[in-house]
């Protein structure tokens, strides 16, 4: 009984001895073991580009990282079911919009001061990524729109605001059955796209520091006025047809660099160009890209941040942002490899030289969608007019943020 009972304690010494060896095992596997959540790959090239990022990161620093790719309409539910559930990756991509409102919630974590030098990032590409002045993530790629221009009816780009309505009336006056331009629509795109036009005229969308809505004042209706005044050369009875500007019914239009490779392969005949977006005071654009964050509830953050370093440094955030359809965020591989992207992506780099976040807001997608893209489409309806639209959104953004300025 004595030796049996010995034999047990024995025993049970020696599980908890394996167990605790055990533990200690894994805990410094785990601590070299870092998890990364992502879209599902463009193409295959796309996937050899990220393994080869991935494999040269773990041979430079003896870890594993365990890449988990979701088809991008899935990411945001899965994201928020291991949210919910407390099973999130150490890092992962997110979308612009959504930095503010898990930064807010404390969902993801603070950029640790000194993890990299902010000048190396296009600031606005930076900018989608802060909120109440501190940064909560990095920009591992970014995108913006700019002009398409049908070398047919438009010799030279329009740089301004007013050579861009004279283009556009004097395309129409030419031909009527021909819109100058397909005007943006008030829908949640046309909304995305509407900031880099206030700020070509020098305005901003709000003032988050005092709480003010900005883009009912001046800047912001004059830029809803040039869409509304672009509409007599440009009308919808023409531009409402399918692919108006690719079947050459329009001789400009705001789009991204999706579409150049689209037009290409689909109207080989068009001979089009890219230039930045005119501008009334100062040039200006949107962005629009993914963001790579560290979750609060990650395992590993400081290899999580080293990571997210490594991949949008000057070395390698060019092959990553192009395999992931973007432009680089890091200044350096920007310049470095602009050639890279041909003449008809050039604008586009430029344009992001300029472009500006979005409001840090969890609630700008709301915002957006339900409040300035049917305040653009009133006052493009004629409705009313592009002061009063922006007024009554104004009233009812102060309504949802619960802001009195």
């Amino acid at each position: 009984m004595i030796r049996r009972v010995t034999g047990t304690a024995a025993g049970v010494a020696l599980l908890i001895g394996l167990t605790a060896c055990g533990s200690g095992s894994d805990k410094a596997a785990e601590a070299k073991t870092l998890t990364y959540w992502m879209f599902q790959d463009r193409t295959p090239q796309a996937g050899e580009v990220v393994e080869k990022l991935r494999t040269d990161f773990e041979k430079a620093n003896g870890v594993t990282v365990k890449i988990v790719k979701i088809p991008k309409d899935d990411y945001n539910t899965k994201l928020g079911s291991a949210i919910a559930s407390g099973s999130v990756p150490d890092a992962g991509i997110l979308d612009q919009p959504l930095v503010a409102r898990y930064a807010l919630d404390g969902t993801i974590k603070e950029l640790p001061a000194g993890t990299v030098d902010e000048k190396a990032y296009y600031e606005g590409a930076l900018n989608t990524n802060r909120v109440n002045d501190k940064l909560y993530g990095l920009p591992v790629d970014h995108t913006a729109v700019a002009l398409f221009y049908n070398k047919k009816f438009v010799p030279t780009p329009p740089k301004t605001w007013d050579e861009l309505k004279q283009i556009a009336t004097k395309i129409h006056q030419d031909d009527p059955k021909t819109a100058g331009m397909v005007v943006p629509k008030g829908d949640g795109y046309g909304a995305w796209m509407w900031p880099g036009i206030v700020a070509g005229a020098g305005g901003s969308l709000v003032d988050e520091k005092s709480k003010k809505i900005l883009f009912d004042q001046q800047p912001g209706v004059d830029a809803l006025q040039l869409w509304v005044d672009l509409l007599p050369s440009s009308p919808r009875k023409i531009t409402d047809s399918d692919k108006a500007f690719e079947n050459g019914l329009a001789g400009m239009m705001i789009s991204g660099p999706w579409d150049v490779a689209n037009i290409k392969d689909q109207f080989p005949d068009l001979q089009f160009s890219t230039a930045p977006l005119p501008y009334k005071t100062q040039p200006a654009g949107n962005i629009g890209g993914e963001n790579g964050v560290v979750f609060s509830k990650g395992k590993n953050a400081d290899l999580a941040w080293k990571w997210l370093a490594y991949l949008t440094d000057a070395t390698n955030n060019t092959q990553l942002a192009q395999a992931l359809g973007g432009f680089p965020t890091n200044i350096a591989a920007a310049e470095r490899d602009a050639a890279t992207f041909g003449p008809d992506q050039a604008a586009f780099l430029e344009q992001l030289k300029v472009a500006q976040a979005r409001p840090s807001l969890p609630q700008w997608i709301q915002i957006n969608d339900e409040i300035i893209a049917p305040a653009i489409e009133t006052a493009l309806s004629g409705k009313a007019t592009s002061q009063q639209a922006l007024s009554d959104a104004a009233a009812k953004t102060r309504a949802l943020l619960g802001w009195t300025g």
